[in-house]
């Protein structure tokens, strides 16, 4: 029995051998399921390449930065630079953490000396001032403060804004003053934290704080315009409401934000009405300045410019969440580890998720992104759970779905839809605008509004290529149709009030039927429009305004002069 051979799973050899078997095969299952390639910073994978980190991740605020500064960011052409000086600082009142990093940070960037004082104070709306003082102690109704943003007013309807009325003057003509700089651009901020990765985290959160504090500002303006209107100084209101439409063109450029931020204060200078004082109307000279002041506005931003920001912001975002990870590979912001969304996070191929993302940018650029959208969330997302176990055997299965997952998470193509839908809005309140105010022109000259075959006659007073005033861009209208319908009046319309000129309409229909009558507008008869919620509306006060849907029957009888 001593002489019988070993078994061969005794052998040395053996043993040697299937060790070396069952490493080869550790490795190769490795290398196969969760070994990552690293990162290529490149044009292809992250579009940014530099500059760099210390840490060798890329710095995409100094990117950002770089890429949209403009030249003028610390010279007297920027406007803003201006308003620190005088007002000092802002935002920091909702900012929590290390406020005094970020004032120190503003001062630098705009070549300014933080020790000095600012020589004024940041002044609040008419409805602030009364919130503040008067309608907590229930000593004035609360719908004055609509009144005050939206009609004409005087100090003997709200004598308790005497002090109010005493003290604007000063902080709004200075900020007048530097919204007629070339330029009006806030510079970038960071924290300590985001100074270090390059991160761009903590823009968002600042860039909301200072937008507050903007709608602020533009209510001011507005009360003070519809002020100036009751008291007979239309050329005062005049300058307000087109300082409040270049402020907005201003505030337009950055992230998204700030383009909504931009456009909902532009809004609110084209709907202030400076022709609504029966004893002041609006005189041919002023309706003039009021076109030269529009035609005078800074250019309204380009939005793939807005979706570029956006571009930086997302791809920050990426790199934050991979650097958080254990050697690179592993949730860096809390993700949850008991699904396979999350579960992809670990060991994933960053090099699909940065080249999915900007194609995620890319197809927001484009004018119609909804295929692309579709096709952007891939398989993973769609498939049943044993599709989504297949694709997390290996590194780039699980980058798409890392890649779906954020895309999913960062925008969806309604919200896209739903920020170019603002634009193509603002731009149909450009159209309306011009078109109302030809309108009261040629009102001027003949003393009697157009007849149906209004868009003929008002032509000379648009400029040049008077056609493209005529289609929105939300409900594009064949060449010689519109979608803009002026309002028939059955008496004579003359002075100043805040009656409808124009309204839009759902279908497009010829240049000379394009004339609703009042009854049509009233009872809602083919009038509205493919703007959601709402239709713009040109008025005789030369405002121009977004009524709603649900606009009450009073109200818009109001608006029919009934």
């Amino acid at each position: 029995d001593t002489d019988l051979p070993k078994p061969l799973w005794k052998s040395p050899i053996f043993v040697v051998s299937m060790t070396i078997c069952l490493l080869l095969f550790l490795f190769g299952g490795y290398i196969f399921f969760l070994w990552a390639p690293p990162l290529v910073i490149s044009t292809e994978t992250t579009r940014v390449t530099g500059p760099l980190t210390a840490k060798g991740g890329i710095d995409f605020f100094k990117a950002l930065e770089q890429r949209f500064y403009p030249p003028e960011l610390a010279t007297d052409d920027n406007g803003f630079r201006d308003f620190i000086r005088l007002f000092g600082d802002i935002g920091n009142r909702t900012t929590k953490t290390d406020p005094e990093f970020y004032r120190l940070q503003r001062y630098e960037k705009l070549g300014l000396d933080p020790n000095i004082a600012p020589a004024l104070t940041l002044p609040v709306s008419a409805n602030t001032f009364i919130s503040r003082f008067y309608i907590a102690k229930g000593e004035i109704n609360s719908g004055t403060e609509t009144m005050l943003i939206t009609k004409p007013w005087t100090l003997e309807q709200v004598p308790m804004l005497e002090e109010w009325v005493k003290d604007i003057d000063t902080p709004l003509d200075a900020i007048a003053e530097t919204i007629r700089k070339p330029v009006f651009f806030a510079p970038f901020l960071q924290s300590n934290r985001t100074a270090e990765s390059g991160n761009l985290y903590d823009i968002i959160q600042l860039q909301l704080s200072d937008a507050g504090d903007f709608r602020e500002i533009s209510r001011a303006f507005q009360s003070r315009a519809t002020y100036r209107v009751g008291t007979g100084n239309v050329d005062g209101a005049i300058e307000d409401k087109l300082t409040l439409m270049r402020l907005g063109r201003f505030l337009q450029r950055g992230l998204i934000v700030n383009l909504l931020t931009g456009i909902a204060i532009e809004g609110v200078g084209t709907g202030t009405p400076v022709g609504e004082n029966h004893e002041h109307p609006l005189t041919e000279k002023q309706i003039r300045r009021l076109l030269e002041g529009i035609d005078a506005l800074p250019p309204r931003v380009p939005l793939n410019e807005v979706f570029e920001y956006e571009r930086y912001a997302g791809l920050s975002l990426v790199q934050e969440i991979s650097q958080g990870f254990p050697f690179g590979h592993g949730p860096g912001l809390g993700a949850g580890l008991f699904s396979l969304d999350s579960a992809a996070f670990y060991f994933c191929n960053w090099n699909v998720v940065y080249r999915r993302i900007n194609e995620l940018y890319d197809a927001m650029q484009e004018p119609s992104p909804r295929t692309k959208f579709h096709s952007l969330l891939g398989k993973t997302t769609t498939t049943p759970t044993f599709g989504k176990v297949s694709a997390m055997l290996n590194p780039t299965g699980r980058g798409m779905i890392v890649a779906d997952f954020l895309i999913s998470t960062l925008y969806s193509n309604s919200i896209v839809e739903k920020i170019k839908e603002s634009v193509r809005r603002m731009e149909c309140t450009d159209n309306i605008q011009r078109l109302s105010l030809a309108v009261l022109l040629y009102q001027f000259e003949t003393g009697k509004l157009p007849d149906e075959n209004w868009a003929a006659q008002i032509e000379k007073y648009l400029g040049e290529n008077p056609k493209r005033y005529f289609s929105c861009l939300t409900n594009p209208s064949p060449e010689g149709e519109t979608t803009y319908a002026m309002v028939k009046y059955a008496d004579a319309v003359g002075g100043s009030r805040d009656i409808l000129l124009f309204v839009e309409l759902k279908a497009p229909v010829p240049l000379e039927k394009a004339v609703v009558s009042v009854d049509d507008v009233f009872n809602r008869r083919n009038t509205g429009s493919l703007h959601s919620g709402g239709m713009n509306t040109g008025h005789h006060s030369a405002a121009v305004r977004f009524l709603s849907n649900t606009l009450n029957d009073e109200e818009l009888l109001r608006l029919l002069g009934l």
